[in-house]
């Protein structure tokens, strides 16, 4: 045990480097599936029908697309680099891994704001044009001011699942916690470091995972009391 301890220390900042990767990845395609998602969810409940549908058709094709099809989809599509007025602009391999995750999580997004603006009683949406709101202003002022504390936790839940999806960023040769991993394994040729290696990705993944888990159930349970 103590000869599996001396042989991974060295390689432990590599690991850690490659796990704030994949939490980088995971923030960054939170952050945009969060952004499609308040757009998608709100045009769910929009009053012209061919909004309406198409937000919900492109909704159920985005969260039941399988993530890793999704990955392979985006890693064959966008380019590496492209080429504007002579100007090269690289897209990096982990800008891609994030495009393709907050693809399925921007439908899971629009989910948790079509339901969370749903849930607002419709005597709000009244009271909001009783007093002279557009659709707009009715959703910045007095919607989703309500709406937003109903979408945390499941929000916190989805952005769980983005950051351990992260590790599919390996299929795109990001140097993420996965990849990091298998490096070390190539380096050392050692078969009896396998199971630790792989054990201390599974423990990074679950102590930083598990507790926001933990945070997201009490805070449904309390707005379930309320």
């Amino acid at each position: 045990m103590n000869e599996v301890i001396v042989a991974l220390l060295p390689w432990l900042p590599l690991m850690l480097k490659g796990f704030a990767l994949n939490l980088w990845i995971g923030a960054l395609a939170m952050l945009l599936a969060c952004l499609a998602g308040v757009c998608l969810g709100t045009l769910q409940r929009a009053r012209s029908r061919v909004l309406r549908l198409g937000a919900r058709g492109l909704t159920q094709l985005l969260r039941n697309a399988p993530w890793l099809v999704v990955m392979f989809f985006v890693m064959h599509l966008l380019p590496y680099e492209w080429h504007l007025a002579g100007t090269v602009i690289s897209l990096p391999a982990w800008l891609k891994a994030v495009f393709a995750l907050a693809l399925p999580a921007a439908g899971n997004a629009s989910e948790i704001v079509r339901g969370a603006l749903q849930s607002i009683p419709r005597t709000q949406w009244e009271a909001a044009t009783a007093l002279g709101y557009g659709p707009v202003a009715q959703l910045r002022h007095v919607i989703l001011p309500q709406a937003l504390r109903l979408m945390v936790p499941p929000a916190l839940g989805l952005y769980c699942v983005v950051t351990m999806s992260s590790a599919l960023a390996s299929l795109l040769g990001v140097g993420e916690l996965l990849s990091a991993s298998r490096e070390i394994l190539a380096a050392t040729a050692r078969t009896d470091l396998l199971l630790p290696v792989y054990g201390l990705v599974l423990a990074l993944f679950f102590f930083y995972i598990f507790p926001l888990s933990l945070l997201a159930r009490s805070l449904e349970r309390r707005l379930a009391y309320r």
